[in-house]
């Protein structure tokens, strides 16, 4: 075999060896090919879906603040033909609702009235927590809470009148139904005890006050979600 045939094998040889060596890589798919055909199992994206889901839902709170009008004192009021109101402002987080009760009223002197004494006015001032049975801020509800009842009475023959404080104890439940929107309306019962009752004296007339009151009322109010 002459030189020149054999450097020409040589070269061919060579030749197809590089060929071959450049198209291989092409007829494997790459590395990160194979990754992008790897399926995660459903099981494990579930369990990080319900994670995400669990972690949203801690972080998340329902928050909202609103107002109720309480009719009781307004109504109280006018069988004396006197002003009275109840306004309660409030702050509520998933289901519990902090409230503050404000009112004025005249209790009228068929309940609070004796032979020497009439006109009792009250101003109160409170503080409630009630938690609902069911989500948004409605359905059944029951709460408690502690306050202060500032009273005053005169005495019916003589231009005098006593004044005293007393703290009380309240516990109550209801039901709020939204007719619209988050505008509501709300029927409830309430039970204040109070916890020091007073007797107070104008000269030598005595008067001891009620050792608790009830109420029966249908609140209205709305809410606004923060």
């Amino acid at each position: 075999m002459t030189k020149n045939n054999r450097y020409s094998r040589n070269t061919i040889l060579y030749a197809a060896i590089i060929t071959i060596a450049a198209i291989a890589p092409l007829t494997r798919p790459a590395l990160g090919q194979d990754n992008k055909k790897q399926k995660i199992p459903y099981e494990i994206i579930e369990d990080i879906e319900a994670r995400k889901a669990e972690e949203a839902a801690i972080k998340h709170h329902r928050l909202a603040l609103g107002l109720s009008i309480d009719p009781f004192s307004s109504i109280l009021s006018a069988v004396d033909r006197q002003f009275g109101i109840g306004i309660q402002p409030w702050f509520g987080i998933d289901r519990v609702k902090i409230r503050l009760d404000i009112s004025h009223l005249r209790v009228p002197n068929d309940i609070a009235g004796t032979r020497y004494f009439h006109k009792n006015n009250i101003n109160t001032f409170g503080i409630s927590v009630e938690y609902f049975f069911s989500d948004n801020f409605e359905g059944f509800l029951i709460g408690g809470g502690f306050g202060f009842w500032a009273n005053t009475i005169s005495h019916k023959h003589f231009n005098q009148h006593a004044s005293w404080m007393m703290p009380c104890l309240s516990v109550e439940g209801g039901y709020v139904w939204k007719f619209h929107k988050n505008v509501f309306i709300e029927p409830c019962l309430a039970l204040n005890i109070m916890l020091k009752p007073e007797t107070v004296k104008i000269f030598w007339f005595r008067y001891r006050a009620l050792p608790a009151a009830g109420e029966i009322t249908l609140k209205f109010g709305i809410h606004f979600d923060i």
